[in-house]
């Protein structure tokens, strides 16, 4: 049988928790077994901020979307602890500027921080420049879990494979998008700004001068998730209506 120690992130946390302890779980703050992230997309990225390396267990609220019988609430806690649901490790990003180290399950974006002023930057991968200095609102560097999100609505596709890079409102029509290998690292070198660095969606920011430059490579930890499809599933509702930028 799964943890029995669940932690509840979410909007609706009085429904999710009275349903996780009728399933039987403890319902903790912390050192939890596992966190259920009641809600959407975003509510699994805060929960992986707030409790990384632990396992995750997203569901959909009923309110905001018809849920098929599958997915309803008290199904999937209850096909979790009877360990029915698939369990899927998702690469995560790892960003270094300076000291400073952090990490993102969808994507790390560079964004202009006054829109009336363009970035201007340059992109390298594993230490050689791609093209040339890049004029623009910045780029998404997105993995491919990620990559339905703030990289789609940029490129209008989406990968499964390897670090995807985006361009974003760029001046030079060549810009296309780039996937590199996954094990690849890739330097960003703002050479005006000023600008702003986000990882998935997270309030906090990082101011961006000119001269300053930032790192994103393949973390060394995945993302573990149980019963992924909830999130995705046909039945509820149309996901690629539904999926919505939280940059």
């Amino acid at each position: 049988m799964n943890g029995t120690r669940m932690a509840v992130v979410g909007d609706d946390r009085e429904h999710a928790v009275a349903s996780a302890e009728a399933a039987g779980f403890e319902v903790v703050g912390r050192a939890p077994d596992v966190v259920l992230c009641h809600g959407g997309d975003g509510t699994l990225l805060r929960a992986e901020r707030m409790f990384p390396a632990v396992p995750k267990l997203p569901a959909r609220i009923g309110r905001s979307a018809r849920l098929c019988e599958h997915h309803e609430l008290g199904v999937i806690l209850g096909r979790f602890r009877s360990g029915e649901l698939e369990r899927s490790e998702l690469t995560m990003l790892e960003c270094r500027l300076g000291s400073a180290c952090f990490e993102a399950l969808n994507d790390v974006v560079l964004r202009n921080d006054n829109p009336a002023l363009a970035l201007r930057f340059r992109l390298y991968v594993d230490g050689e420049e791609v093209g040339a200095e890049t004029t623009g609102d910045g780029l998404v560097l997105a993995t491919p879990f990620g990559s339905t999100g703030y990289f789609a609505t940029i490129t209008r596709r989406s990968f499964e494979h390897g670090l995807g890079i985006a361009f974003n409102n760029c001046t030079r029509r060549d810009r296309e998008p780039l996937i590199v290998p996954g094990e690849s690292v890739v330097r960003v070198e703002v050479t005006r700004g000023p600008g702003v660095l986000v990882n998935d969606n997270d309030t906090r920011t990082v101011n961006l001068r000119q001269g300053h430059a930032f790192e994103v490579r393949r973390a060394d930890r995945r993302a573990v998730v149980h019963g992924l499809d909830a999130l995705a599933c046909q039945d509820c509702f149309r996901y690629d209506e539904l999926t919505f930028n939280p940059h």
